[in-house]
Formats: structure tokens, sequence, C-alpha cells
């Protein structure tokens, strides 16, 4: 069984991960109340838990109340909006990288990033999508997303 941290449970909550027996959003909504660890011991008593359950819906309710859920560029831009919990956004951004390996097989990543997640070039976007790049800038400048493009990224090129 894993240890409960103020550590473990900072990274937990970058991660949008649960911890031991916490859920990703028990495991966040601890970390952003600064809770002891030793107030986490399982079982959670129910005092603790219903806190912890609050705190989870609000952020929930806002998190959902800042996108149009009908409208796909909303959910996109939520879901790489940093401010947002990330036990809300990870699964948004899942379902984005299956959708990106499903309907375009053929583009691979030419790099990780310092987080280890995937980084495209944007030429080889624009060609899967057959759209002009300035294009694809000027979606991701209307969407609010043209500071996840960058031209000096800290890329690390894969083997």
């Amino acid at each position: 069984m894993t240890t409960i941290t103020r550590n473990s449970l900072a990274q937990a909550a970058q991660e949008g991960t649960g911890i031991a027996h916490l859920s990703p959003g028990q495991a966040w909504a601890a970390h952003r109340l600064a809770m002891p660890p030793e107030r986490l011991e399982k079982p959670l008593a129910p005092h603790i838990a219903a806190l912890l359950e609050n705190v989870e819906r609000v952020a929930a309710r806002k998190f959902f109340a800042s996108t149009d859920r009908d409208d796909t560029e909303s959910i996109i831009r939520v879901a790489h909006d940093e401010a947002q919990p990330m036990f809300l956004r990870a699964p948004i951004l899942q379902t984005l990288r299956q959708g990106m390996v499903e309907c375009l097989p053929d583009l691979t990543p030419s790099g990780v990033n310092d987080k280890g997640e995937p980084v495209y070039r944007l030429a080889k976007i624009a060609a899967a999508l057959d759209v002009p790049e300035e294009e694809l800038l000027a979606r991701a400048e209307a969407m609010g997303l043209k500071d996840k493009l960058s031209t000096t990224p800290h890329v690390h090129p894969l083997h």
C-alpha cells in the first residue's frame, strides 16, 4: 500500500491520479486544502470524506461551467487549461490522445517534452490533416491554445 505523504499527495494532484485509498478527486482536494497526511488514513473520517467530496464537487461544477459541453473547441480549450484540476482534465486529454492515434495513425510524435508528453511538428500535423500550417496557427490562436505551441520547445527526440 502506498504511504500518503505531502510530496506523494502533491504529485497525485498534479498528475490527476489517486493515491492509496484516495480517488484522484480526493487526492486533489486534500492537496488543495493542504491536509496533513495523518488526517487521510484509511478509513477516512466521515467529516473528512464529506469535506473532500464537497471541494471536489465545487471544482467539478466550476470546471464544467467554464465550457460548453456541446462545443468541441470549448472542451479542448478547458482540457488544456493548466489552471484547471488535472483530475478533471486527464480523462479528456486521454480521449484526445486516443482520437489522434485512431484518426491519424500515421502521425507520430517527433519527441517528448519535459513532462513526457508527445510533441508533434506542426508541419506533420498540417500534412496529416491536409490544411495549411497558417490555418492551424490561426485556429490555435482563436481557441486560446497558441501558448501551447512553441517554436523552441524543450523537446527530447524519440529514437
